[in-house]
């Protein structure tokens, strides 16, 4: 019998990933490809596109055979990607860099101060409901005019990396409202390109895509990518979004009251909300359905436990290997065996520095280390680390006048129930998990399917497809515990600022 399927793809950092999907957001079948972002200077972060299309391709072709699925049974197709990368398109349709600007680059960090510091700055801010970030794709846009004027001449559009899957997808080159939010280039009051944005940083209007609904069918899949992936020439393909915003859309937040934790490479903390709300400690992106989602986020989240893994955890990888678990649990084993607090020990987690709350030069930090300190601690104390820069932003936002009743967590993080508990015990808030952890896999579906009409609006499908799977409640003893370590947290924040400027500026 013929099945209904949707296919949704996501492009990670760490990851490619592809997956068949029900309408009820039941996984079918699912592939990926690991990949590694290059840092071949201290705040530089770069990834090649064409790697992405190539991951994406096998892991279509790998999840149609897993399935046993036939060309005519996938629907609508669904891309969600890393936001604020700006990979540069020839007239011709070729790529013209294969080294492009990943979300969490910082080289633009100059021209965001410079900026910052300007007469137009405080109209533009407003304009933008953004604060200027290196972080915003007009910013990597700007750095490639100054510094490699060539590429930016050639360049006739610039595309997000989902923006470039679909365009290898179906020929056609589109955004959304949720990447154009996040360039610094678009009125959030019209939902449009800002001439006047664009003229603050001399950028050319004419080399921005047009912007569509998330849910928007914007082309087909053309005879040459048919060819390549196995789907059905002229399969509707849709904008799709990026992968914070449809991961927030398969954790349910769509309505006010609700605050969503995604813990994957990055971590973010993020509210609903029907307006921006123009505090410049919070950054605001358009959601995937109608609203906004006003946030803060610490740009090595998870990944900083990937790093103390692969740097720090030679010895418990291999004993994970021996005993056939994944070494995540291993280490969630050994962390469970330190108290709340970690003994002392505070985690700073800016690998690749900050945005909003903190400088762009900012370094990661363990303070307080003593001889106990072991692998289990400095484990724990990562995730604490993470959890205590995300209760900042839970703070800014409930005294914006946001409360928050309850705090869904999704992510690679959310794997962990002990993560999980760290945060309903720093947050003295409920949290919740989903059965289904590849938000971003689950949003584009759900973009899918409501761009062929199998859901009435993207709310409909979100509500279709969440499907809970454990509720971590607060554990009260621990409140005093942390409330302390959290007012030490800041300070040390605060008091880190200048020293992490000057280290910048070593000769």
């Amino acid at each position: 019998m013929k099945r209904t399927l949707l296919l949704s793809i996501d492009i990670g950092t760490q990851s490619t990933r592809a997956a068949l999907l029900t309408p009820t957001g039941e996984m079918v079948a699912g592939a990926g490809r690991g990949q590694e972002m290059e840092t071949p200077q201290a705040g530089w972060a770069e990834q090649d596109p064409a790697m992405w299309w190539r991951n994406a391709v096998d892991c279509i072709q790998e999840a149609m055979a897993h399935a046993q699925a036939t060309p005519d049974e996938v629907q609508a197709v669904g891309v969600s990607g890393q936001m604020h990368g700006t990979v540069p398109i020839g007239a011709d349709g070729a790529l013209l860099s294969h080294r492009v600007q990943l979300w969490c680059d910082k080289r633009g960090a100059a021209l965001a101060e410079a900026f910052r510091r300007s007469p137009g700055a405080e109209r533009a801010s407003q304009l933008a409901g953004n604060p200027p970030l290196p972080s915003w794709i007009g910013f990597k846009i700007k750095w490639l005019q100054k510094y490699a004027p060539d590429l930016y001449a050639q360049t006739w559009k610039f595309l997000t990396p989902k923006d470039f899957i679909n365009f290898r997808l179906t020929g056609e080159v589109a955004t959304d409202y949720s990447e154009a939010s996040g360039s610094f280039l678009m009125d959030v009051t019209q939902r449009a390109w800002s001439d006047e944005l664009i003229g603050y940083l001399g950028l050319d209007r004419a080399k921005l895509p047009d912007i569509r609904r998330s849910s928007e069918v914007i082309g087909r899949v053309t005879r040459e990518a048919a060819a390549a992936t196995g789907l059905a020439a002229g399969t509707p393909v849709v904008a799709g979004g990026g992968d914070m915003m449809c991961t927030l859309l398969a954790a349910g937040l769509i309505e006010p009251g609700a605050a969503s934790d995604i813990t994957g490479t990055s971590s973010i903390f993020s509210v609903f909300t029907a307006a921006p709300v123009l505090d410049l400690r919070l950054m605001n992106l358009h959601h995937v359905t109608d609203g906004w989602t006003p946030f803060g986020i610490t740009d090595t989240g998870g990944v900083a436990l990937k790093w103390f893994k692969d740097n720090l955890c030679r010895h418990e990888s291999a004993e994970a290997a021996a005993r056939g678990v994944r070494v995540y649990a291993l280490l969630d084993e050994y962390a469970a065996q330190t108290p709340p607090g970690s003994e002392g020990l505070l985690f700073f987690p800016y690998l690749l520095g900050e945005r909003t709350l903190g400088t762009p030069y900012a370094r990661a930090v363990f303070f307080g280390l003593t001889p106990r300190h072991g692998v289990p601690a400095m484990a724990r104390a990562i995730m604490e680390g993470v959890t205590l820069e995300l209760r900042r932003t839970l703070e800014i936002v409930e005294k914006a006048g946001h409360p928050v009743h309850t705090i869904y967590h999704s992510g690679g993080g959310a794997y962990s129930d002990l993560w999980s508990q760290i945060k309903a015990d720093i947050y003295q808030k409920p949290v919740v998990t989903f059965a289904n952890t590849e938000g971003g896999l689950l949003g584009a579906a759900i973009l899918a399917g409501t761009g062929v009409g199998l859901y009435l609006d993207e709310r409909e499908g979100a509500r279709r497809c969440l499907r809970i799977r454990k509720r971590f409640t607060p554990d009260a003893s621990t409140a005093k515990r942390y409330d302390h370590l959290f007012a030490l947290f800041q300070e040390l924040h605060d008091l880190f600022q200048k020293p992490f400027e000057r280290l910048a500026k070593m000769p």
